[in-house]
């Protein structure tokens, strides 16, 4: 008599069985429709017009390129010293950025076309990240409609989004998302408080019920003391802060905590994660996620303005955590479909609001 659990598992030890593995991504049609989408974005960005008429900050990153180079890091350098003093100084004064325009500059780059290839370059290392997880073309579709992203970051706030593909890069490509965060940080000062976060979470343990409640608390930590935090790593923009405080309103506030459901969605799904070696950098990109919800709603009560650029970072996480849901019971899917309805309020008031202009003059 054969017996069943060799007759039902006999293709798994049969040598002559032809064994069908999957398609590399980028041999589907998703990872087609991915590459084709991706392409066209980088085009876009590479030719079209940024002249300080049509885009934001224009002028003030054509003045970055014109006057930094290595005689302004020399003078820098001969006024601050090489002390450990010195360490506060390389994110206050956002030193990683500037050593990117001297290198941009000594391979004689103008100004103009120095900033189409930080932007270009931007979006291609969110791109690549975006590539390793499970679902890219879905992360890249929410990377073009979240208002933060594309259209912010990746179009013309350079030294944010310069710095926040940089830290995912790292953080997904390479695995080590504390050293990205903190080398982030050195382009754009707001990177400090995710990259407090996120070493935190690494340093919390393994047990969710400990890291989650610790992160947490840490973030409302870091909210309490925000005007320190600003008076030290932001001093020199807190009037710019200031005219921000207006924009923190209950609405956002809700908003963001909706996004929240991301990061615990991920974390409920890290065991089924196909991707083994994602799991630690996704976990600790989740904890961090919800780090900074803390932090905002107590900034929220505490210091508004210490919100500023720092709440980009929940909706700017979301084309990364958003890829590896996973919808197991009515209440995972009731959550994504909440998750997924804020997201497409969200973009409905942005584009109320003419932030896509941009890209359909």
């Amino acid at each position: 008599m054969k017996n069943p659990a060799v007759y039902r598992n006999s293709g798994l030890l049969d040598v002559n069985q032809v064994r069908h593995e999957a398609r590399p991504y980028f041999a589907t049609p998703a990872g087609w429709a991915f590459l084709l989408l991706a392409f066209y974005i980088i085009w876009f960005l590479s030719t079209s017009e940024r002249s300080i008429y049509s885009i934001a900050d224009q002028d003030a990153y054509l003045a970055y390129f014109r006057y930094t180079d290595w005689e302004w890091l020399k003078a820098y350098f001969a006024h601050t010293g090489f002390g450990l003093s010195v360490v506060p100084h390389l994110i206050t004064d956002e030193i990683g950025w500037r050593l990117w325009i001297i290198l941009v500059n000594s391979l004689g780059f103008t100004p103009e076309s120095g900033i189409r290839l930080t932007v270009a370059l931007s979006n291609v290392l969110v791109f690549c990240a975006l590539a390793r997880l499970r679902r890219p073309l879905l992360g890249l579709v929410i990377w073009t409609v979240v208002p933060a992203a594309l259209f912010t970051i990746g179009l013309f706030q350079l030294r944010q989004g310069f710095g926040f593909g940089v830290a995912m890069l790292l953080a997904i490509g390479l695995r080590r998302p504390v050293l990205g965060m903190w080398i982030a940080s050195t382009i754009h000062t707001t990177f400090v408080i995710p990259a407090m976060l996120i070493t935190v979470a690494s340093r919390s343990g393994k047990d969710n019920r400990i890291a989650i409640p610790v992160v947490v608390v840490f973030g409302s930590v870091l909210a309490a003391s925000a005007q320190t935090l600003f008076d030290t790593f932001g001093g020199r923009r807190l009037d710019d802060y200031a005219n921000y405080t207006a924009e923190f309103s209950v609405n956002l506030l809700v908003l963001l905590m909706s996004y929240g459901l991301a990061s615990v969605l991920v974390l409920a799904a890290l065991p089924t994660l196909r991707a083994v070696r994602l799991r630690t950098p996704l976990r600790h990109l989740a904890l961090m996620h919800l780090g900074l919800l803390a932090y905002l709603v107590c900034a929220f009560v505490f210091f508004p303005f210490g919100k500023d650029r720092v709440f980009y970072y929940i909706s700017l996480l979301l084309p990364f955590l958003m890829q590896e849901i996973r919808v197991k019971d009515g209440i995972t899917l009731w959550m994504t479909t909440v998750l997924y309805f804020m997201m497409a309020a969200d973009v409905y008031l942005a584009s109320q609001k003419g932030v896509y202009t941009y890209f359909f003059r």
